[in-house]
């Protein structure tokens, strides 16, 4: 499937916005804290709400609802196995270990740990190997919407009001 036009002006136009308001906030962010943890104003609880959120995007609901049909209700197993224990770990062991500390002195960050416990290297592979993550699960996630969209024709009349061909 090749990109057209249109994908690259839609592409050019969020990207344009997400720099828009991180220029427009910048000037609200003094260190990394306040961007990492807002400055430690926010309670855990709407922390742990914000991970859950992120972490279930459009693949996780769409493939969840995928194996839903597929193998029935046995498909929350995937779910109960592996993300549920890997949360409660993070939950109980990790987030007050990077929430707790008020004076900076401790990592804020996966990559910042790494950094911490052994060298500058690791820390920087694991940073790059996650920017390489993000990427290929925002495409897939992507991706993943547009299809949908298209399955239910939400922008049909859009495009026969600019004269496009709905499939496009």
């Amino acid at each position: 499937m090749m990109l057209t036009s249109t994908d690259m002006l839609v592409m050019l136009l969020y990207f344009a916005a997400v720099l828009g308001i991180g220029y427009a906030f910048k000037s609200r962010i003094k260190a990394s804290g306040d961007f990492f943890e807002a400055g430690h104003s926010l309670p855990a609880w709407i922390c742990g709400i914000a991970f859950l959120g992120a972490g279930l995007g459009a693949p996780v609901v769409i493939g969840m609802g995928a194996l839903g049909a597929r193998f029935g209700f046995e498909a929350a197993n995937f779910l109960g196995i592996g993300a549920i224990p890997a949360m409660i770990f993070v939950g109980l062991a990790m987030m007050p270990y990077y929430y707790g500390d008020k004076d900076g002195a401790r990592p804020r960050s996966v990559p910042e740990f790494l950094g911490l416990r052994f060298d500058q290297k690791t820390r920087t592979l694991s940073a790059c190997l996650f920017v390489a993550m993000s990427l290929f699960t925002s495409g897939v996630a992507l991706c993943l919407v547009a299809r949908v969209m298209r399955a239910l024709h939400v922008f049909d009349g859009l495009f026969r009001a600019f004269g496009l061909p709905p499939e496009g």
